[in-house]
């Protein structure tokens, strides 16, 4: 079997267009027509109908059937083929979110210093997505975020790092500077910011919000920590955040917030994982450096 067909397959079974998955490839279009000839003909079956009266394609249960097993193969063959590449090469891949990154790495630089000339660091915007890339297997250890203290992922070894206490961050000249609290009451009159939809923080603060009764409808997101972090240094908003999110920490306030959520960090390792003897000793590095 080709296993450009099964690319092919894919991309036709998404787009259900002959002319569009002939020019993602950069091939003719009776070149996909041949490739789907020739998978129908090796499974023995009908992978898609044609209505040619409606100019219309779908798959049938057999396409339908290959499209989730090619999709499973072609993955699997790009995670065998960056195994190979990484095991050539003796790269070591370590990942996190930029915002944990930033608060983490000035930490542990100095402590994986002989493994630095080999290193990957990956950087997802979010813990979900992180998580997401240990599943796939397209990484092995990494530092997340959760809103539970508890990883519920089995398949984790999970080391706990630290627990920050969210609260509301403003500018060192904001009215609210220096008070050491701020109530409901206040809050609810502030212009707020926080971090959007996908990350552990929103998740964090929308059920705060919802337990407390704080309406979401008037509250600015961001997906950039840069932009929450500027706009509370400059005075425009008030930031629901943790201290793993102040990146200008000398030019904020924190004001304790009545019970307020906590926001989790992990060293996570996907232990099922086949990795070079190099990415597995600093594996094990990292994790009896946290334990």
């Amino acid at each position: 079997m080709n296993i450009r067909d099964l690319h092919y397959f894919i991309h036709l079974s998404k787009s259900l267009s002959f002319t569009k998955t002939a020019e993602a490839f950069y091939v003719s279009q009776p070149s996909i027509s041949i490739a789907l000839k020739r998978l129908e003909e090796n499974f023995g079956a009908t992978l898609i109908e044609r209505q040619r009266s409606v100019q219309n394609i779908q798959l049938t249960g057999a396409g339908e059937i290959l499209l989730r097993r090619a999709q499973q193969i072609t993955e699997l063959l790009e995670l065998t083929e960056r195994e190979i590449q990484d095991n050539q090469n003796q790269t070591i891949n370590f990942g996190y979110s930029p915002t944990i990154g930033s608060y983490y790495l000035p930490e542990l630089l100095p402590f994986i210093q002989d493994y630095t000339e080999h290193m990957s660091f990956i950087e997802e915007e979010s813990s979900d997505q992180m998580l997401e890339m240990l599943e796939k297997q397209q990484v092995s250890i990494a530092i997340i975020g959760s809103e539970s203290d508890v990883m519920p992922q089995k398949w984790l070894e999970t080391y706990a790092l630290d627990r920050f206490e969210a609260g509301i961050y403003v500018s060192k000249q904001h009215p609210l500077a220096k008070e050491h609290s701020v109530s409901l009451k206040q809050i609810k009159e502030l212009p707020l910011i926080s971090l959007g939809k996908g990350y552990t923080h929103y998740r964090i603060f929308e059920a705060w919000a919802q337990e407390v009764g704080l309406p979401l409808h008037k509250v600015t997101f961001t997906n950039d920590t840069h932009t929450l972090n500027t706009m509370v240094k400059a005075g425009i908003k008030a930031g629901f955040m943790t201290d793993a999110l102040v990146t200008q920490a000398e030019d904020m306030v924190k004001l304790l917030i009545e019970d307020a959520p906590y926001f989790y960090t992990f060293l996570v390792v996907n232990d099922t994982m086949n990795v070079s003897q190099m990415q597995a000793d600093f594996n094990q590095t990292m994790k009896q450096h946290v334990k």
